[in-house]
């Protein structure tokens, strides 16, 4: 009877992590309740798991065991802090070993009760002695000003998480090769997700971003990926990108992003699903489908500055008809005094559907500097 109420455990939990480096016999973790006595005022309203979540993660990096937060709402008034381990002999690249893990997306909740705190914060000491390896899985992180800080963490990977509600970022990340999959993040007032500082040869893939006020906010990145992604109702965009080479956008699916009209989330002038702002090279964005963009002033592809790319065989498709598909734009949203350009970008073989205006500019001659600045497009510019 005991060796099967073993196997039943380990089938478990191997089945919450299947795909991914997560899985492993519940005996070989340090669960959070076992720290329950140093948790403040269980029950009461000034409770406070964080201390046990603290002596948890103590715990699991001595015994390189992972730490489980089973299925419950932990409530906290401080952030949790996962401090990379110095560097020495027996870490000489000052590796992260611990790994969190819940019972499910919707069933283990660390719930932050004081807005001006971050849920987690799980970063380097500093840009030269940055953490590395830190692993997340199967948990919800709701409320806070951040819920996942990754400030200065490289090899990042986060699956299967839910996060929301955040005053500013659900996740904020800077760092290199890191990889973020099938999550969900919603309601973050700022951004549902920002990557920039170093953001490099980074995925998000197979996530879904909902009334955020940004879905995706990318800033000083390179060779990034944003792939089989859904984005909807984000409020100034979905994707926003500056400062950013190399970034390819591919395999996504967008609706109803540019929704200027959630009070909760207010956008100060024109509200679109993709946009292009300041400092760009390089983006490639193909085989989307863009629905409609709520904002009939915006655009479903919006473009300040682009140095180089290719956007191709995208849907940019609507089921009633829609204003404005692609349109260029002559000054980035983030700085007035920044100089922008549209140059050597390849725009073919996209398809609209329900757009009155596939490819429009918003002020005269953006479109002919863009041309004679060597971009190409395949279909002519529309009346406005």
């Amino acid at each position: 009877m005991r060796m099967m109420m073993a196997m039943t455990v380990t089938i478990v939990l191997a089945t919450l992590a299947s795909g991914t480096c997560f899985a492993q016999a519940l005996t070989d973790v340090v669960a959070v309740t076992e720290f329950r006595a140093l948790a403040l005022d269980v029950g009461g309203e000034q409770e406070d798991w964080q201390p046990a979540f603290q002596a948890a993660i103590a715990r699991a990096r001595e015994t390189r065991q992972s730490v489980y937060v089973p299925a419950g709402t932990y409530r906290i008034r401080q952030a949790i802090e996962i401090v990379p381990p110095p560097r020495g002999e027996k870490n000489p690249f000052g590796a992260d070993n611990v790994r969190l893990i819940g019972a499910g997306a919707y069933k283990s909740v660390i719930k932050q009760e004081v807005e001006t705190e971050n849920c987690i914060n799980w970063t380097g000491l500093t840009y030269e002695e940055s953490a590395k390896n830190g692993q997340i899985s199967h948990l919800s992180l709701r409320g806070g000003a951040i819920g996942l800080n990754i400030k200065w963490h490289n090899h990042f990977e986060m699956d299967s998480c839910y996060i929301e509600a955040a005053l500013e970022y659900g996740v904020y990340a800077e760092g290199w090769s890191s990889r973020f999959t099938n999550s969900t993040i919603r309601w973050c007032k700022k951004a549902g997700f920002y990557g920039g500082a170093h953001f490099n040869n980074c995925v998000i893939r197979d996530c879904y971003f909902s009334r955020d006020g940004i879905g995706i906010l990318l800033t000083g990145v390179h060779g990034s990926r944003i792939e089989g992604c859904g984005l909807e109702s984000c409020a100034t965009a979905a994707v926003f990108v500056r400062s950013t080479r190399g970034l390819t956008i591919n395999n996504s699916y967008f609706e109803g992003n540019g929704y200027k009209t959630l009070d909760v989330l207010p956008v100060e002038g024109s509200a679109n699903t993709i946009h292009l702002d300041m400092n760009n090279m390089g983006i490639k964005i193909h085989d989307n489908i863009l629905r409609v963009n709520m904002d009939p002033e915006g655009g479903m592809l919006s473009i300040a500055d682009c140095n180089g790319g290719h956007i191709y065989d995208n849907l940019f498709y609507c089921y009633s008809p829609a204003q404005y598909g692609i349109r260029l734009r002559p000054g980035a949203d983030t700085r007035d005094d920044w100089d922008t350009i549209i140059s050597g970008l390849i725009v073919e073989n996209n398809q609209f559907h329900n757009v009155a205006v596939p490819l429009s500019e918003t002020a005269p001659d953006v479109h002919a500097e863009a041309l004679a600045n060597g971009c190409t497009f395949d279909l002519p510019l529309s009346d406005q």
